[in-house]
């Protein structure tokens, strides 16, 4: 699995807030009296290279992006230009599959805030965090391997970035952050689309698995006091 840490730059408070409108967001409280405020959230573009995040899976064939269309960038609405990355097919727009939402919301984060109640429990002396933790969806793709064959295989693609501003910060501290990336995983692209998908489902819930024990390995990190 690639994990990459990232300490990022500040972000404006009203642009945060416009970009995590839809959320679901609650308290996890522990017995000793922990608690902190745990929200997942589809990832701001300042925090997600000026892409914007996929909301349902994003599937990828070469024949978009060998004419250059349907860049998935977001320059216009950052104020700025193209991104350095456009030319990568990662960030081409492809097809969403409007039956598929993104699960990160649904399926790892109730596991993400188990272990966060646990660690709490554990470590949490009663202590009610100000700063929200954010589980951030950033990318969940489907994407041709190799633009030169006809019959090419496909990437399954899942990250996620987990972060939160220090305790005793301001709304332009800068925030503490991880994110997952676990390897992409390849197959025919008939075989994730069978029985609707069925492997596209299984794989990711895999990828979310283990990046639900990444969050734990960084939560005395995110968690500091």
């Amino acid at each position: 699995m690639k994990v990459q840490l990232l300490i990022t730059g500040a972000l404006s408070a009203a642009f945060l807030s416009g970009c995590t409108t839809n959320t679901t967001s609650h308290a996890v409280t522990a017995s000793n009296g922990s608690k902190v405020n745990v929200a997942a959230i589809f990832s701001p573009a300042e925090m997600n290279n000026n892409l914007y995040p996929d909301v349902k899976l994003r599937e990828v064939s070469p024949a978009p992006s060998g004419t250059g269309m349907g860049l998935a960038v977001l320059g216009a609405a950052l104020g700025g230009g193209i991104s350095s990355n456009a030319f990568d097919k990662n960030v081409y727009k492809g097809n969403t599959i409007d039956n598929l939402p993104e699960p990160t919301s649904r399926y790892l984060a109730p596991k993400a805030e188990a272990k966060i109640h646990d660690w709490l429990e554990k470590n949490g002396g009663g202590y009610a965090y100000q700063e929200t933790l954010y589980i951030a969806a950033s990318q969940w793709s489907l994407i041709y391997t190799d633009m030169s064959t006809s019959n090419s295989n496909y990437d399954l693609t899942y990250r996620v970035k987990f972060y939160k501003r220090p305790e005793g910060g301001n709304a332009f501290s800068t925030y503490v952050s991880a994110e997952c990336a676990p390897t992409v995983k390849t197959a025919p692209l008939n075989d994730w689309k069978a029985n609707n998908y069925a492997k596209v489902s299984e794989e990711t819930q895999k990828m979310m698995d283990a990046c639900v024990l990444e969050l734990e390995n960084q939560l005395p990190r995110l968690l500091k006091k």
